[in-house]
């Protein structure tokens, strides 16, 4: 429109002729205070919010040329126009479809600047694939003709007693909290899951009933409920535009917190309802309904960082509407102005809070989106065949992550002779230079892994079996010797076996010694011989048994971690160590160290264990033996995460300790010149072993190679 206007100054260049059915009313004012209107344009359902300035002009606009208008806005308004904003007012105009003519073809310049700004395919596939819409139905009839029956929920009574019955409730579930938590163990099930979702289904419905009622409240048009589709997922929506009608802040603000005060109050009478309910399917029911209700209205609905209500309850509390890209571009200005200092104005006039607040608003913005789009395009990879998963995790990162990145540095490229004019600039240059040389340089050399120190040589002792405890004569740091009796146990139906086992014997002895005289006995002679010899080896193998009660020591050796509740009469799990004979002048030290750092130690390498309790003293160590393969479970339970240690197991074996990554031990030994007690009990602690130096680019190098190798199969 400018280079037209130049190439035809002394000409009168008409204006494009608005549409007859555009409304232009007005609207809650501005954040700076200052009043605005909106053009409601009928056929597209849309809203644009305009200022004082291209009012005026809209009001004027069909004076017909440029000249006129320029003449026009000066008598009646005493203010000057220059052409540029009128190009900007008929680009507006023109790019939204709000003319219905442009006569005499004089905007093809205008209408091509309209037409490159248009998204290319791509660009509009990739953002139909991130979200689009389809509208279901027209509710605006059924909500007016419904309105006489929800119009009682919204007034202030039912608010409070809606309240009231919510905090009963919640203190009628708290004296059941058990029983309520307990009730998410089903909800894994299959059929919790499918409960979830019907569930999840009617509240968000319910949700979208609570925006569409309090539109109607306000006497607003609701044209269509649908569904939108965020990454192909589902979500309601309903089209609460008409809101942009209203004056008054706080009607904006009921209806956008609407659909989460439904959610909220559904939930208060669902956990009520819960709390009275027998236990069945219905009371199931309410249990989904109350918690699907309050997680999605406070972690999902009330997020501010996408574009759900929380976005629009903080846009129109701070009065500052197109909040994320006017955010964005705010934050841009800012960046680059912390950056390089270029002293360029902000790209619009804020109080310096609101700016504080739109800016930082848009970072955290950013960094939400950028672990978003980075799940968004894992969870693809993961639930898509290899091959489509690996695609559309590349496009992913590629357009949502790394496209806006390369738009900012190539804006940067295009005014890069400002930026390095600027003192600014080197400054930053050189913090950024220092921080990718701590990334470069390999300065890591400490290598932390979990490690126990026990005796050298160490034994738990177990009953052979469930028995009872007789008698014992040790307790915690007692000396004994190889073969001396620790713990005396009795198996009472061990001995009513051994017992049984003795009158078989003398019965069939006695039929033996009465073969003479008895012609029967006499020819299955054969048979009792045979189970005689069959009883007596019973018997033998029970006597081996019984002396197994007998529990001796196996070596010399002292007595530890003695278990305190062990007395005459307990009855002892074969599985559960009674206590612990350790013998040995040195302690044995034993770690676990994790695929990433294995390489970059050997053995007689340097180390010190540091025992998690500080009261004891630090060791020096040196690495004795390092494992070529990776352990399937750990020997040593006490460094596992489910007993107090810092190595997660898979939770799906209880039976095995198998490390979920894969660890690698490594045996350690004191140095020479050290003298150490040898520990009573287990002592937890780390190593902290003198590896190779790595840095953190070589480290992040080796673990995306890894992922790769491993996902690619090689």
């Amino acid at each position: 429109m400018d280079g037209l206007l130049k190439e035809q100054e002394k000409e009168d260049l008409p204006l494009p002729i608005l549409r007859d059915d555009l409304e232009i009313v007005p609207t809650a004012a501005q954040s700076c205070g200052a009043p605005a209107w909106v053009i409601y344009d009928s056929v597209s359902n849309r809203y644009f919010e305009i200022g004082r300035e291209l009012l005026d002009m809209l009001m004027l606009w069909r004076v017909g040329t440029v000249d006129k208008l320029v003449r026009r806005v000066r008598a009646e308004f005493g203010r000057e126009i220059t052409e540029e904003e009128i190009g900007q007012a008929t680009h507006f105009l023109i790019s939204n479809a709000l003319v219905r003519d442009i006569p005499n073809n004089d905007f093809k310049a205008m209408a091509a600047k309209v037409e490159s700004d248009k998204r290319s395919i791509l660009s509009t596939v990739m953002h139909s694939y991130l979200f689009f819409r389809i509208p279901l139905f027209r509710p605006d009839k059924f909500l007016h003709a419904t309105w006489w029956l929800v119009s009682p929920l919204f007034t202030r009574a039912a608010v409070w007693i809606i309240v009231l019955c919510g905090v009963f409730g919640v203190y009628l579930v708290s004296r059941q909290w058990e029983h309520f938590t307990g009730t998410f163990q089903f909800m894994l099930s299959w059929q919790g899951a499918a409960l979830y979702g019907l569930s999840l289904v009617f509240v968000k419905s319910i949700h979208e009933l609570g925006h569409a009622y309090m539109s109607v409240r306000y006497k607003l048009r609701v044209p269509t409920i649908g569904v939108a589709f965020m990454v192909l997922m589902p979500v309601l929506y309903t089209d609460t535009s008409g809101a942009w009608r209203l004056t008054s802040r706080r009607k904006r603000l009921m209806i956008d917190g609407a659909g989460i005060f439904t959610e909220l109050g559904l939930a208060a009478l669902a956990t009520l309802l819960w709390a009275f309910l027998p236990d069945g399917g219905l009371r199931l029911c309410v249990f989904a309904i109350a918690t699907t209700s309050w997680i999605t209205s406070l972690a999902v609905n009330l997020n501010p960082l996408m574009r759900f209500d929380g976005y629009y309850i903080l846009s129109d509390t701070l009065g500052f509407q197109n909040m994320q890209s006017r955010g964005f571009e705010m934050a841009r200005w800012r960046m680059r102005e912390i950056l390089f200092g270029l002293g360029e104005p902000a790209p619009e006039p804020l109080p310096p809070n609101l700016r504080r607040i739109i800016i930082l608003h848009a970072w955290a913005t950013w960094i939400y989106r950028f672990f978003l789009f980075l799940g968004i395009a894992i969870l693809v990879y993961a639930f898509f065949i290899k091959i489509v998963g690996i695609l559309l995790f590349v496009v992913e990162i590629l357009w949502f992550i790394l496209m806006p990145i390369w738009r900012e540095i190539k804006h940067w490229w295009s005014i890069k002779g400002k930026i390095m004019s600027s003192k600014r600039f080197w400054v930053s240059s050189l913090v950024a230079g220092g921080l990718a040389t701590l990334a470069i340089i390999p300065w890591s050399t400490q290598i932390s892994i979990p490690s126990m120190m026990t005796a050298e040589k160490e034994q738990s002792i177990f009953a052979p079996f469930p028995a009872q405890i007789t008698s014992f004569d040790i307790k915690n740091g007692s000396n004994v010797k190889q073969g001396q009796l620790l713990f005396q146990l009795a198996a009472p139906q061990l001995e009513n076996s051994i017992v049984l086992a003795n009158e078989r014997q003398a019965l069939i002895e006695s039929r033996i010694d009465r073969t003479g005289s008895d012609d029967e006995d006499r020819a299955s002679l054969i048979v009792l011989e045979n189970e005689l010899k069959e009883v007596r080896e019973e018997l033998q193998g029970l006597q081996r048994i019984k002396s197994k009660l007998m529990v001796r020591a196996p070596f010399n050796g002292k007595i530890a971690d003695m278990d305190s509740e062990l007395h005459p009469g307990l009855w002892v799990n074969p599985n559960a160590p009674m206590a612990v004979l350790q013998a040995g002048n040195a302690p044995r030290i034993k770690g676990y160290v994790g695929e990433q750092n294995v390489f970059r130690f050997a053995a007689g390498t340097e180390a010190k264990f540091v025992p998690e309790n500080l009261e004891l003293p630090i060791v020096d160590v040196r690495v004795t033996e390092v494992a070529e393969a990776s352990n399937e479970q750990l020997d040593e339970p006490y460094l596992a995460l489910p007993f107090g240690g810092s190595i997660a197991i898979e939770e799906a074996d209880k039976d095995k300790l198998r490390p979920i990554e894969a660890a690698y031990s490594v045996a350690l030994q004191p140095n020479e010149n050290e003298t150490i007690v040898v520990p009573q009990k287990v002592v937890r602690g780390v190593a902290i072993i003198q590896g190779e130096p790595q840095s953190f680019f070589s480290r992040a190098k080796r673990q995306v190679l890894k992922v790769l190798v491993r996902e690619m199969g090689v």
